[in-house]
């Protein structure tokens, strides 16, 4: 299951001193909608995923790390 790792990007934003959806979002350029839905577990589009990874200089294997599918069990 794709999923970004939201704790780096908290950790990252925070450093930078944005706490808020919206602080991300400007810091980004993109709309704070896209902030909320990544932090609810929706995956954002290629180019959102990496304005954000630009804007808190994380990797993007590290925004989206590789997650082992387990065979048999659902993810």
């Amino acid at each position: 299951m794709l999923r970004l790792d939201t704790e780096l990007l908290k950790e990252k934003a925070n450093a930078k001193g944005d706490t808020t959806h919206d602080q991300i979002a400007r810091r980004a350029g993109i709309d704070r909608s896209v902030v909320t839905r990544v932090f609810m577990g929706n995956i954002p589009t290629l180019v959102n995923v990496t304005a954000i990874a630009w804007a808190y200089e994380i990797s993007l294997d590290d925004l989206v790390p590789k997650v082992e599918a387990k065979v048999g069990v659902p993810a």
